[in-house]
């Protein structure tokens, strides 16, 4: 079984298969340092959170804050310029998504909800810091994944709708099972801790985008959390959605979001590895059979006994 994939396929974005709308920022400007689009991201994405930690700890009024969410803009214009102003939007947007979670924790009984918020902030955010760190030259506005697809958005728009029809139904006992919670919450964290150090690992061999040529410089990645999975930053991925659900108490979108991340995963593994095969030839083989995917019933690309008797007795292996 031969890998056929074209030379030049439309590239697709890591999560959504959709192609990408993938686009850089302009070259030689000054915004086009590694440093200051780190900075800009990370600065508008705790403006919010700070201005929100100083009201908790005063006791101030919620609207006192929304106020200084408006004003607080303004510096960071100031501050990064008028060719920051995506980028700016985009951060502030996932900060104040993130003090929402906060309120909803310290406010409210729907602490899930509020942790939810605020995991779901962390993910997106880390996203595009973790591409301005380690992969620079490909870091875009689409880097903070918040223009996965429609149907991204609609599965966050589902698993809330199901959260609150089911809390305005059943009240309390949507939560009785207190260490679903606590499951959820873990798998959460940990899915997105392994990917975010997967993304650390593979440095500059990481790429939001999956590629069909091999770039020079390409190098395939196996050691930490690579000896354990051969995607581990789909692995992550896969299980942060699924705790997600688990830690909203979501029964139908657990099912939903483990079918629908299950058969993404399945499709796309197997097309990318369909090009490291191409790309690293017996040294992916060789890694492929060491190494497994990690999530269930998924194996990746199959190539067939006889392609692989073939192989053998061309390199000698078999007299």
């Amino acid at each position: 079984h031969v890998c056929t994939a074209p030379r030049k396929p439309p590239t697709y974005n890591t999560i959504t298969n959709f192609p990408s709308t993938h686009s850089k920022l302009p070259p030689n400007t000054p915004f086009q340092m590694p440093c200051i689009q780190f900075s800009t991201a990370l600065v508008s994405f705790l403006n919010p959170i700070i201005i929100s930690t100083i009201l908790l700890a005063t006791e101030g009024y919620i609207l006192v804050y929304f106020v200084g969410l408006i004003f607080s803009i303004s510096p960071l214009y100031a501050l990064f310029g008028a060719k920051s102003e995506a980028v700016i939007y985009r951060a502030y947007f996932i900060g104040v998504v993130c003090t929402i979670g906060i309120f909803t924790t310290y406010y409210t009984n729907h602490t899930q909800l509020g942790i939810y918020l605020i995991g779901l902030s962390f993910f997106h955010i880390s996203e595009y810091l973790l591409t301005a760190l380690y992969k620079p030259d490909k870091l875009s506005n689409d880097s903070f994944l918040l223009n996965h697809s429609t149907a991204y958005h609609a599965a966050l728009a589902l698993s809330l709708f199901e959260y609150l029809v089911e809390y305005v139904n059943i009240g309390e006992d949507k939560f009785r099972w207190n260490f679903l919670g606590i499951l959820g919450g873990a798998l959460m964290v940990s899915g997105d801790l392994f990917r975010k150090v997967a993304m650390a690992t593979a440095a500059d061999n990481f790429d939001h985008i999956v590629q069909t040529e091999k770039m020079a410089g390409h190098q395939l990645v196996t050691h930490g959390v690579y000896g354990i999975s051969r995607h581990p930053s789909y692995m992550g991925w896969f299980y942060w959605s699924i705790g997600s659900q688990i830690l909203l108490c979501n029964p139908i979108c657990v099912v939903g979001y483990a079918y629908a991340s299950w058969t993404f995963f399945n499709e796309r593994i197997e097309e990318e590895e369909c090009y490291l095969l191409r790309f690293f030839g017996d040294q992916y083989l060789e890694y492929k059979k060491n190494v497994g995917i990690g999530i269930p019933f998924i194996k990746g690309y199959q190539i067939s006994p006889e392609f692989l008797q073939f192989r053998r007795e061309v390199n000698g292996e078999i007299d």
